[in-house]
């Protein structure tokens, strides 16, 4: 190489260096073509005057590249802390709670723990669009952001975008940015209000989400309760209890909630350890100037769970002194004295019940509006005994203000059908459904009666029954009304598939069995019917056998 080759090639190496700061694109095509080259000439001089430009060239691509990252980076840094400084993510949270509050403790009645009062600043609608800006100008940087998408769904929750709410936390209750518990803690709490709201909401989906806003530190405790509540309806009562003791941890008041599973499990010895402890936390906020109505609630039902009934009542009372309205205090002093009363409800030696009226009467005047005081009142009429006549005015005034319940209907109903009162007991049933469509028991004996007084009901009575078993699938005793019906119906094929059914279930059912011989003879099923009677001759003279055998056992010497 001559010094001539030598300044031209240097030369041509700084122009090229030059080239990558102000044409890279330029200089990327000259390195590419000057390799072209370099494979045909196999010119060592020129690669080695190429090389030192190539690896400047690939360094100044990369600290562009990783420039325009860090900027990237640093830019959406700085919007998120701007947008948390201006109105911090909690803080809208607890708005959102509040602003939720009436309608979702509807369906949250769960436990008697007070909500917090507000004690949160009120958002400005400027804050609010300042924060949706923020939190969309984060999302055009990066579109998978999950904290700026959740921000902007609790921006939308707090401007009435419900839909575009719904479909932020959605998106992210199912993972689309990855885990978002806050977000399933949103969705269940939806989910609710929107079943209150007349909603049909599927369970599976709502156990979705309260088991993951479950494992969040701050989600609201009746989260928590309702999703123990599922469980425990489920079947799953361990993990029920598991997972309401977890959260008790954190807030020991929900140790009532674990005491009433402990208690509806029949857990009684647990029930009654952790009633007491429950019972010492609410205790020592009673006579103070944060008592709330609450707390004294608790205390009575961690006494009641214990089986003090008169210490539950005694704390009710004393919560009654001058104070004129008190409701939930006066009912659950009505339920207290209810099970006093029920404890003096007994047969006899001779055979006619007995009961404590005036006892009965005390929890009518506690809390007139008691629906269970009517139930108990019908009650009294099942068992013969007869009401005073206060308790007949309690009864009268209480269904004419619409306020008793489907099971003083159902009683009243069956009462009537005794004295052979139909008509009154249909009314009853009819009256009892209306309060509550899902008693299978009413729409068996509605269906019954019906169809006995008018073949123009058989179609309504089919559709009860048809109802009632869907309600409780495979019960022995709608099966058998259905058969009835069925024959009623002319319809005996149909009937003896129900009454083979119904003995299915409950192999006992004596009378179902002379039921299925006739429907045998009206079906032509004569070998049929001639091998059952033998089965029912069979179990009479057992039964018979046997009433004879108690009859010798009660016989004085």
């Amino acid at each position: 190489m001559t010094p001539t080759d030598f300044v031209n090639g240097a030369s041509w190496l700084g122009q090229e260096v030059l080239k990558v700061f102000y044409t890279p694109v330029g200089v990327a095509g000259g390195m590419i073509d000057a390799f072209r080259g370099w494979k045909f000439s196999r010119s060592w001089v020129r690669f080695w005057f190429h090389l030192p430009s190539v690896v400047l060239l690939i360094t100044v691509y990369l600290v562009f590249a990783f420039s325009i990252l860090g900027r990237s980076d640093s830019r959406i840094q700085s919007l998120s802390v701007k947008s948390e400084k201006n109105c911090a993510t909690k803080l809208m949270e607890e708005i959102y709670a509040e602003k939720s509050e009436e309608e979702f403790s509807k369906v949250a009645g769960l436990s008697y723990i007070d909500v917090t009062e507000s004690k949160t600043v009120p958002i400005s609608d400027v804050t609010k669009r300042y924060v949706e800006l923020l939190s969309k100008r984060i999302l055009s940087i990066q579109p998978n952001n999950q904290t700026a998408h959740y921000r902007l769904g609790l921006i939308y929750s707090l401007t009435e975008q419900n839909e575009a709410a719904r479909s932020e936390m959605l998106e992210l209750a199912n993972g689309k940015y990855g885990e978002c518990i806050q977000a399933s803690a949103w969705m269940a709490k939806d989910l609710l209000k929107r079943q209150v709201a007349g909603v049909e909401v599927s369970t599976p989906e709502l156990a979705t989400y309260l088991e993951k806003a479950s494992k969040w530190k701050n989600v609201d405790f009746r989260l928590v309760t309702y999703f123990a509540r599922i469980l425990e309806a489920a079947g799953d009562a361990p993990k029920a209890i598991s997972l309401t003791k977890q959260a008790a941890v954190n807030r020991p008041e929900l140790n009532l909630d674990l005491a009433r599973l402990y208690y509806r499990q029949g857990y009684q010895a647990e029930s009654r350890s952790v009633a007491t402890s429950v019972e010492d936390l609410f205790m020592k906020k009673l006579n103070s100037v944060s008592e709330k109505e609450s707390d004294r609630l608790a205390v009575a039902e961690a006494r009641r769970m214990t089986g003090r009934l008169e210490q539950a009542a005694e704390v009710l009372e004393e919560g009654l002194l001058n104070k004129s309205s008190v409701p939930a205090t006066r009912r659950e002093l009505s339920e207290i004295y209810r099970l006093i009363y029920l404890k003096t409800v007994f047969k006899t030696e001779a055979g006619p019940y007995q009961a404590d009226l005036a006892q009965l009467e005390k929890v009518a005047d506690i809390d007139p509006s008691n629906p269970n005081v009517s139930g108990d009142i019908a009650k009294l009429l099942l068992l013969k005994i007869k009401p005073t006549k206060k308790l007949v005015d309690v009864l009268k005034k209480q269904i004419e203000a619409g306020i008793t319940n489907a099971s003083a209907h159902i009683l009243l109903a069956e009462n009537f059908l005794q004295f052979g009162n139909t008509k009154e007991a249909i009314k009853n049933w009819e009256s009892a459904l209306a309060k509550d469509p899902n008693q299978p028991g009413a729409l068996n004996n509605l269906a019954l009666v019906l169809a006995k007084e008018s073949e123009s009901n058989i179609d309504r009575s089919l559709g009860l029954l048809t109802k009632a078993l869907a309600l409780s699938p495979n019960n022995p005793e709608i099966l058998d009304s259905l058969g009835d019906v069925l024959l009623m119906a002319k319809r005996p094929k149909d009937a003896i598939n129900k009454f083979e059914l119904s003995i299915r279930f409950d192999p006992q059912r004596l009378g179902t069995r002379k039921k299925l011989f006739d429907a045998y003879q009206l079906n032509g099923m004569d070998d049929m019917a001639k091998a059952l009677s033998k089965v029912i001759e069979k179990m009479e003279r057992a039964k018979a056998e046997e009433e004879s055998k108690d009859k010798e056992t009660f016989e004085p010497n």
